[in-house]
């Protein structure tokens, strides 16, 4: 066979272990030592395995962070929606809850306003308060401005109040008469028409015979406290200086308003009532003239 004479010596990869080989076989063979059994020491030069059931089954990997919190116990970092909404009913029922607890005098339920005088720091009573809103309230409202008496003009409120009177009067009357009011015969009498060439007689007379002139007060009947609040400080003599005293005759003017009776007499305008006058008559004169023109040509 194969084992048998020389052909054994001619085999040349190691030798197998046969089955019941003695000691002195065994140490013949130089392959590598095959791990025994327990009982036999092992070279194994790796850590110890740890086994199942031992003492020394611990965990010695780093320890597990977990998940970071606040000081509350609300989760941090990256937290889903579900965990938020949860922790936020959890935290509204706990504040509750300690709300819940506590009493009203604690809390401040049910408690008047409490409102302090922000110079003192005393707290104002009811009766206090109250009156800081009324004035309050009452500042908050408009205020109408308060008219001068002197704002539309005095005189011409003046004219305005007689003319009034005058007509309420003369409505009374019938409206036939045969005899001429005195009144308004002295009115008709003393009226100052422009272009009179008499007047100046009248007003001659008028100085020779009461020697100074007299005119009525444009302020009669309103109260100097009045007056003096708005600020009128007119005074209601003729002046020596007036246009009136010394005689001189007032320029008309488009509005037809006469100067009053502190004006001295001399004309300080730019000489437009004049050129407009002037304009006014050239284009009358020569309107009337084209049409004299035009009745000549059918005569």
């Amino acid at each position: 066979g194969r084992h048998d004479g020389d052909d054994e010596e001619a085999d040349l990869s190691p030798p197998r272990r046969r089955k019941h080989d003695s000691d002195d076989e065994a140490a013949g063979d130089l392959s590598p030592p095959r791990r025994g059994g327990a009982r036999s020491p092992s070279p194994d030069l790796s850590p110890p395995r740890r086994r199942a059931g031992s003492p020394s089954n611990e965990d010695l990997s780093p320890p597990r962070k977990r998940a970071p919190t606040m000081t509350d116990g609300t989760a941090t970092g990256l937290v889903d929606a579900a965990t938020v909404v949860r922790e936020a009913e959890e935290k509204r029922a706990a504040a509750k809850a300690r709300m819940e607890r506590l009493g009203d005098d604690a809390t401040g339920r049910f408690a008047a306003t409490a409102v302090r005088d922000k110079a003192t720091g005393r707290i104002l009573t009811a009766e206090e308060v109250a009156a800081r809103e009324a004035a309050k309230d009452a500042a908050k409202e408009p205020k109408e401005r308060e008219r001068p008496i002197w704002a539309t003009g005095v005189a011409q409120a003046k004219q305005i109040a007689e003319g009034r009177a005058a007509l309420a009067e003369e409505s009374t009357n019938p409206f036939a008469r045969s005899d001429i009011d005195a009144r308004a015969d002295a009115a008709m009498r003393d009226a100052e028409r422009f272009g009179d060439p008499m007047a100046y007689l009248a007003r001659r007379r008028e100085r020779q015979g009461g020697g100074d002139i007299v005119l009525p007060s444009v302020v009669e009947g309103i109260s100097e406290e009045a007056l003096k609040k708005s600020g009128f400080r007119i005074p209601q003599e003729v002046p020596a200086h007036s246009w009136m005293r010394r005689g001189i005759g007032a320029a008309p003017n488009r509005y037809g308003i006469r100067p009053g009776r502190h004006w001295d007499g001399v004309d300080r305008s730019t000489g437009f009532e004049q050129e407009l006058f002037k304009t006014q008559n050239q284009v009358r004169a020569r309107d009337h003239s084209a049409w004299k023109m035009a009745q000549a040509m059918w005569e």
